[in-house]
Formats: C-alpha cells, structure tokens, sequence
C-alpha cells in the first residue's frame, strides 16, 4: 500500500477510536463519560419534611415533643382517616412492642385534611407515665396518608414509679398479696386487679417477672410480664 494512503487510513482509524467510548485529557488520562440520568435530580432527592423530636423526663413521666416543618418550597396537601394527626409506638430492648398511643386514646373516625403551607410546623406533646425504668426506641410519625414524616429515637427511661423485677413465687398470703423471694430475701407485694387476674396463671415456686411500684408502706405488683 503506498504511504499516502497508509496514512490516511491510520488517521481515519485514530478519528473514529476518539469519537466513542472513553476520552482522554490532556495527560493521557482515560476520562470516562457519564451520561446524567445516572445521577438522580436534586429535586428528586430532596425531602419534603423535616421531622424531630425531643425528649425529658420530668414528674416520673416521659415527655415526648414532636415537631414537623414543611420545607419543601410549597404547599402540601395532607388527609387523616381520624382526629389523630400523629402517634407513636414503643419498642423494648427485644423489639417488642409495649404500647401504641392510638391503642390507647378515643379519637374521631371522619377524615379531616389540611394544607400545610410552606414552612409551616405540625406540633404534638405526648406524656408517658406509665413505663417502667429500662430503654427502649421509640417511633414517632404522622398519621396523614401522603406523609408519616417518621423519626425513630431512642429512650431511656429512669425517673418512673415502676420499676421491672423478677423473683421466685413462694407462697400467697391472702387474695390480695403474694410473698416472692429476691436475691435471697423474701418480700411481700401487694397485688393490683390486672395482677390478681393474671396470678393464676402463676405457680408456687416459678420465678415470675412483674412491675411494680413502692412507697413508704408497702410494695404494689401492678402486673406481671410474659417474655
């Protein structure tokens, strides 16, 4: 082949390998092309709300604060099935559920909805007192259909009237008291209506799990616990 047309052919084939695939810089760099559906839209990314939440104890109780804001640029539109606009759940250490706010409260069934206009913030305050001392996680979210809005936390629970204890059941005293035996020692507790239904399904000399409260006179079994 002469050397003219050798060459032309080198150059076609040098123009057609750099109009596809990789480039290179200046520096002899590959530079790989990146097409820009593989990266999402900030708009796509970017969230509507921002939920928090803050937690104290204060008088034996647990005081949880619950706060949305919409920072999304807009209006948006939110529909609840009840009166309830958030609830909450409380897990233990094993990630069973120990109570559910909406299990527990009357609300109304007809479905109300907002507008909850741009920088606007949804608040709600829940009191807790009945846990007892121990830690747990709690999710808090907004009952709307469009967003829940979901913050899970985790909480320490560690000024309560009740406390968790496990023992031997050694005897019943009378209808409304037992005596269990702790580290050694044997106490008399005095039983609340939950724990003296649920005492039968107790035996002498099994080792219980219960919560209970204390004063200056005497220790009260509110209810025993199943793990």
């Amino acid at each position: 082949m002469p050397f003219k047309k050798l060459m032309i052919v080198l150059l076609a084939g040098l123009l057609s390998a750099c109009g596809t695939g990789n480039q290179t810089n200046g520096h002899g760099d590959v530079v790989k092309k990146v097409n820009p559906v593989d990266h999402p839209k900030q708009n796509e990314i970017a969230a509507k709300v921002h939920p928090a939440i803050k937690i104290k104890e204060e008088n034996n109780s647990t005081i949880i604060n619950y706060k949305v804001k919409n920072i999304s640029g807009g209006p948006i539109k939110l529909s609840f099935a009840s009166g309830l606009q958030a609830d909450y759940i409380v897990y233990d250490q094993h990630g069973k559920k120990v109570k559910q706010y909406s299990e527990e409260v009357m609300s109304t069934q007809a479905i109300t909805e907002m507008t909850f206009d741009n920088n606007q913030e949804i608040q709600n305050s829940f009191t807790i007192s009945d846990l007892y001392n121990g830690a747990y996680k709690i999710e808090v979210f907004l009952t709307a259909q469009e967003e829940q809005a979901k913050v899970v936390m985790d909480l320490l629970v560690e000024n309560s009237l009740f406390t968790k204890a496990s023992g031997l059941f050694t005897g019943q005293i009378d209808p409304h008291s037992i005596e269990v035996e702790i580290k050694g020692e044997k106490v008399a507790f005095q039983l609340k209506e939950e724990a003296i239904q649920q005492l039968p399904s107790h035996k002498e000399g099994s080792e219980i799990l219960f919560v209970y409260t204390e004063n200056e006179i005497q220790k009260t079994i509110e209810k025993f616990l199943i793990e």
